[in-house]
């Protein structure tokens, strides 16, 4: 028995099409508007939860991250800011060559936990800066190793480095649970404060050296990048891996290459984290930071200033909200992050209506047909 076919079509009424011809300034006044609504949508969030609040939160925030008699707090927002755009800037090659790199979070904590440990086991005589650059070094390798992994995998098997770079995270933060409790016998599982291998205060801050050197490392990463031999080819494997090859382009080497420059700059960070910042290690010390790192390198189109502006928007969100917070008693810390998470959700969407169109379908039928 033949069936006969169906000629019925399904087809949606609303369909999406890329914009073509579309302004910059538009692009940017899109971008503009949606960061305006961004902490619009925070001060209402803030409202919300507490009636009345909605001057004071702004007027907090703006103490929170501009007051300018308060050093130490300029200095905190600027640690932010420079955590998040370090990352950022140093998974970008990665980025470039298609080489999808979920794994900053898990690369940094590795290197944090290497540090910690090394600063507290240290013998007590030896130097500061002794320990400190052992455990800059400690952590610079044991982030290169946990790197080199997935990109070995990678470049050897043709393994799918989104979730291998991902699952590697949660196996870095079991590893710091099981380091804690392995170096702490008791049982509480506090790390406790570092007695030595810490950075010294400059302004009353022991983050200001971490400000100081992440600006130098980001300096550092746009001559890779753009003037560079190797940010050449990491450009070249990403529009093409058989013009790269063609040309003479070793592929394997160079992935292997760039995630181990990538894992020996995001394990500094974790030393930044455990002996600049904290001068404490857990397994939960990154704090989402590797997560965020990749969403602002996106969202900057890999290019080095455009990433430093969401990298500092996302650290006033979140210093400022979580001051804002603590003012009106709120949780900062969970208010802080339903704040930072409607920052990236509502600039993604942003993005996606500067660069996509809808359509209704039976309004351009109807058009037709009048012509």
């Amino acid at each position: 028995m033949n069936e006969k076919k169906s000629t019925h079509k399904l087809s949606s009424p609303l369909y999406v099409t890329k914009r073509l011809g579309f302004a910059k300034w538009k692009y940017w006044a899109i971008r503009a508007g949606g960061i305006v609504l961004a902490f619009l949508v925070a001060g209402i969030v803030c409202s919300i939860l507490k009636p009345g609040s909605f001057g004071t939160f702004y007027s907090e925030l703006i103490r929170g991250c501009f007051d300018f008699t308060d050093i130490s707090s300029i200095i905190d927002l600027l640690v932010i800011f420079s955590i998040l755009l370090t990352i950022a800037i140093v998974i970008t090659p990665a980025f470039k060559m298609h080489f999808w790199n979920i794994g900053a979070e898990g690369q940094v904590l590795i290197g944090a936990m290497t540090a910690a440990g090394i600063a507290k086991f240290c013998p007590s005589d030896m130097p500061n800066i002794v320990i400190l650059i052992l455990a800059m070094v400690g952590a610079q390798s044991a982030s290169v190793i946990w790197s080199i992994i997935p990109a070995f995998f990678k470049a050897y098997f043709n393994t799918n480095e989104t979730l291998f770079t991902l699952m590697m995270n949660y196996i870095a933060m079991i590893a710091g649970a099981m380091a804690i409790s392995i170096w702490i016998k008791n049982g509480s599982q506090s790390f406790g404060t570092l007695n030595q291998g810490t950075f010294p205060t400059i302004f009353g801050n022991s983050g200001t050296l971490v400000f100081i050197f992440s600006m130098a490392i980001f300096v550092g990463m746009f001559f890779y990048i753009n003037k560079g031999k190797p940010g050449y080819e990491v450009t070249v494997i990403g529009e093409s891996i058989d013009t790269a090859r063609y040309i003479g382009i070793n592929v394997k080497m160079v992935t292997i290459r760039t995630m181990a420059i990538s894992g020996l700059l995001l394990g500094t960070v974790g030393f930044f984290i455990v002996c600049g910042v904290h001068q404490t290690f857990s397994a939960s010390i990154v704090g989402g930071k590797g997560f965020t790192g990749v969403l602002i390198a996106w969202l900057g189109h890999f290019q080095p200033f455009e990433i430093m502006l969401f990298a500092f928007l996302a650290a006033v969100m979140e210093k400022g909200t979580a001051t804002a917070a603590s003012a009106v008693s709120i949780s900062a810390s969970q208010f802080s992050a339903i704040c930072t998470g409607a920052f990236f959700f509502i600039i993604i969407a942003c993005e996606f209506f500067s660069r996509y169109q809808f359509h209704l379908r039976h309004k351009e039928k109807k058009e037709a047909e009048q012509v």
